[in-house]
C-alpha cells in the first residue's frame, strides 16, 4: 500500500506521463491525470486499459514510465486504514465464510457484529453468512466482495466493476447502500464500469478511455450535456449529432454544442409534411432509435430520442423538433433565433476565487446579500463573501464537501444564509460568520426529503422554496422555520413537470423556475399553481439549458443564463426577449457553462462561469 504524501486535499492521486507496456504492445500511453476525491467513474471498451490504471493507482503493478503519486491524510492519530481494493476477480478467501470476510476488516471490535449484520441484510448475504466463496453464486460472491470493502471503513474504495455480476434491477439498491456508506464516512471511490447510466447516476467524475489513452478527464455533467466531440460523448450514452445535415435542411448550427443532442432534447414526431421518412424504429423502454431517410436529399440519419410509449413505424413522415430552442424549429424548416439585440455594459470586471492547493476551484452559484455583498458557492464545497468593492472578506467550508458539492446560496431575511447542500440530501443554514445553525432535509421523495436539491428563494413572508432534480424534480415550500408545506412539479416535459429544475426567484407572488434540459422557464403561484411557461404569449424565447434567473427589481427586468449557450438573456415580465450577451468563448464577454447569475441594487449583473473558472461582473 502507498504512503500517502500530502500535497492536496482536493485530489487522491496526481500521474504524470504515465505508460504501462505489456508483450503484445502498449497497455497506457502518456496519461496526465488528477483523480479527485468524491465519486469517480473510469469508463472504457474492453481492452482501453480500465483495470490497468486501477492496477497503478493500488500498487499492483508499477508504471514502465512517469510516476503515480498517492495524495492524501495522514490517519495515523485513527485506526483508518487508507485504501480497500476491489479486483475484478473480487479476490475473496475460499478458506472464510461470507461472515468471516466481513469480520476480519472490520476495525471496531465494539460496533462490529451490528454494522456486520446491516451490511448482510443490504446486501441480501444473511442467508449465506456461513457459507464459503465456492458455494456462492456469482451474484452473491460479486455482493460479498463489495460488501468487504465497506466493512472495512477504508477512506478510499477502488473498485474493478463493482457488481457487474448483478442483474441490473438490483443493483441500484446496493449503490444505494455505497452511497450513504460514504456520505456517513466521507469515503472516496474510484471505481471502473462500462454502463452510461451508472456513471450518470452515482459519479461526479469520469475518466475516459480509448486504446490505453486518456480522452476525457473531467465533470460528468460536463461530458453529458457539453461533450467535447461525438465519439467521446457516447461514452455516456446515445448521442445525436445534426452537424451532419445542418446545411441542407435549412439549420445553421455553428457550435458543437448545439450539434450534439441528448435523446432527451429532441422530440421526433409523426407529421404528414415532415421531410424524413421512418425506416426502421426500435424502442428500448427509455429511448427510441428511429432510422430515416431525408425526401429531398436522400440522407440517411438516426435519430434518438425519449418518447412515453413506441408509436413510430416504417413509412411515417416524421418531423424533429429541437427542444434546446423551443420555438417552431423543425428540421427542414429553419428558424432565425440570433434576432435579439446585444446587450450594452460599460465595463466588464472579473476575478477568480482563491485557490485551494495546487487547484483553482470554479464558481457555481452567486447571489446578493445586504450592501450589495455577493456571496459565492464553489465546487471547492467554499461559500465566499465579497464586499461591494469585490474584496474577499471572509469564507467558510461546507460541513461535508467530498461526496459532492453545493449548488445553490440564498441570503435569508432573518440574516442566515441558506445553501442547498445537493449531494448530501439538503438545506444548511449558517450566521453570517460561517457557523451552523440548523439542517432541513434527509435523503428521499416524501415531504421533507431531498435527492439532490439545487435551489433556495425566500419570498417577503418567510417562506422557503426548494427545487430538487434526479428522477424527484419538484420544487417544496417551507415555513421560515422549516414546516412542510407544500410542493409542486414532477418529472415530465408537460407544462408543470421539470427536467432539472435548477435557478429560482420569487416575484410578487410568482414562482420562476429555470426547467433545464426542457429549454424554458415556467410560471407558477406561490400556492403551487403552475401559470405559464414564460414567452409563450410572446412568441416564444430561445433557450438553450437555462440553469438560473435573476431580477433587476427596479425595472422589473428578468436575467436567464443559459448554461448551453454561454450567453445571458433579458426579458420582461411577458417574455419578451430585450437582448442578449455572451457566447460561447475564453475571451472577455464570453463564457463556458455559466451557472449562476444575480443582480445588485446597482443594476450590475454578476455571472458565475464555471467554465472559465471565473466570476465576472457587469456593469450597466
Amino acid at each position: 500500500m502507498a504512503v500517502a504524501t500530502q500535497l492536496s486535499e482536493s485530489y487522491l492521486w496526481s500521474l504524470k506521463q504515465v505508460s504501462l507496456n505489456c508483450s503484445s504492445g502498449v497497455r497506457l500511453a502518456e496519461v496526465n491525470l488528477e483523480i479527485p476525491q468524491g465519486f469517480t467513474a473510469i469508463m472504457g471498451y474492453s481492452g482501453a486499459g480500465k483495470t490497468s490504471l486501477l492496477n497503478l493507482l493500488v500498487n499492483f503493478e508499477s508504471p514502465d514510465l512517469g510516476t503515480v503519486t498517492r495524495i492524501g491524510q495522514q490517519f495515523a492519530s485513527e485506526p483508518v486504514l487508507e485504501l480497500f481494493w476491489v479486483p475484478h476477480s473480487l479476490g475473496l478467501w475460499p478458506q472464510y465464510t461470507v461472515q468471516d470476510h466481513l469480520t476480519l476488516v472490520h476495525p471496531q471490535l465494539e460496533t462490529q457484529q451490528e454494522h456486520i449484520d446491516d451490511l448482510l441484510r443490504a446486501f441480501r448475504l444473511t442467508a449465506v453468512r456461513d457459507q464459503y466463496p465456492a458455494q456462492l453464486s456469482q451474484g452473491e460472491a460479486s455482493r460479498l466482495a463489495i460488501a468487504r470493502a465497506l466493512a472495512s471503513q477504508a477512506k478510499v474504495l477502488v473498485m474493478d466493476e463493482p457488481l457487474v455480476h448483478v442483474d441490473q434491477a438490483h443493483w441500484p439498491l446496493y449503490w444505494q447502500t455505497i452511497r450513504r456508506h460514504c456520505q456517513k464516512n466521507n469515503t472516496s471511490i474510484v471505481f471502473s464500469t462500462h454502463l452510461p447510466e451508472l456513471v450518470l447516476r452515482e459519479a461526479q467524475h469520469v475518466i475516459c478511455l480509448d486504446e490505453g489513452k486518456v480522452v476525457y478527464a473531467g465533470d460528468v455533467d460536463d461530458l453529458y450535456y457539453a461533450p467535447p466531440s461525438y465519439q467521446i460523448g457516447t461514452f455516456l450514452g446515445s448521442l445525436n449529432d445534426l452537424s451532419m445535415i445542418s446545411d441542407h435542411a435549412g439549420l445553421k448550427i455553428n457550435r458543437h454544442e448545439a450539434s450534439l443532442v441528448r435523446p432527451e432534447q429532441l422530440i421526433v414526431e409523426k407529421d404528414q409534411h415532415g421531410l424524413w421518412e421512418v425506416q426502421q424504429s426500435a424502442f428500448s423502454g427509455s429511448i427510441e432509435e428511429v432510422e430515416t431517410i431525408h425526401q429531398q436529399t436522400k440522407t440517411e440519419q438516426t435519430f434518438y430520442h425519449r418518447p412515453a410509449r413506441a408509436e413510430l413505424q416504417k413509412g411515417d413522415r416524421v418531423s424533429v423538433r429541437l427542444l434546446m430552442l423551443l420555438l417552431c424549429l423543425f428540421i427542414g424548416f429553419g428558424c432565425d433565433s440570433d434576432s435579439a439585440p446585444k446587450l450594452n455594459f460599460s465595463e466588464i470586471k472579473q476575478w477568480s476565487v482563491p485557490s485551494e492547493g495546487i487547484k483553482i476551484p470554479a464558481p457555481r452559484s452567486v447571489n446578493v446579500g445586504p450592501n450589495d455583498d455577493l456571496y459565492v458557492l464553489d465546487n471547492a464545497g467554499r461559500v465566499l463573501v465579497y464586499n461591494s468593492s469585490n474584496e474577499l472578506i471572509r469564507q467558510w467550508k461546507m460541513p461535508e464537501y467530498d461526496v459532492g458539492k453545493p449548488e445553490g446560496v440564498c441570503f435569508l431575511r432573518n440574516g442566515q444564509i441558506a445553501v442547498a447542500d445537493t449531494h448530501y440530501h439538503r438545506v444548511v443554514f449558517f450566521d453570517e460568520q460561517g457557523n451552523v445553525q440548523k439542517m432541513l432535509g434527509e435523503y428521499g421523495e416524501g415531504p421533507s426529503q431531498f435527492i439532490y436539491p439545487v435551489s433556495v428563494v425566500q419570498d417577503p413572508a418567510g417562506n422557503i422554496y426548494v427545487c430538487e432534480y434526479g428522477n424527484n424534480d419538484r420544487v417544496q415550500k417551507f415555513s421560515e422555520e422549516g414546516e412542510y408545506l407544500l410542493e409542486f412539479g414532477k418529472v415530465g416535459t408537460a407544462p408543470g413537470e421539470f427536467q432539472r429544475p435548477a435557478g429560482m426567484l420569487w416575484h410578487k407572488g410568482k414562482i420562476y423556475v429555470s426547467d433545464a434540459i426542457n429549454n424554458r422557464i415556467q410560471v407558477f403561484s406561490d400556492d403551487g399553481t403552475f401559470l405559464e411557461i414564460l414567452g409563450t404569449k410572446t412568441g416564444g424565447i430561445p433557450l438553450y439549458y437555462p440553469y438560473d434567473i435573476a431580477i433587476d427589481r427596479v425595472n422589473e427586468e428578468l436575467y436567464i443564463v443559459e448554461y448551453g449557450a454561454g450567453r445571458v438573456t433579458k426579458t420582461n415580465l411577458e417574455g419578451r426577449v430585450l437582448g442578449r450577451f455572451g457566447k460561447t468563448g475564453t475571451n472577455q464577454g464570453e463564457f463556458i457553462t455559466p451557472w449562476g447569475l444575480t443582480v445588485n441594487s446597482k443594476e450590475e449583473l454578476f455571472v458565475a462561469d464555471t467554465g472559465n473558472r471565473l466570476i465576472v461582473k457587469l456593469i450597466p
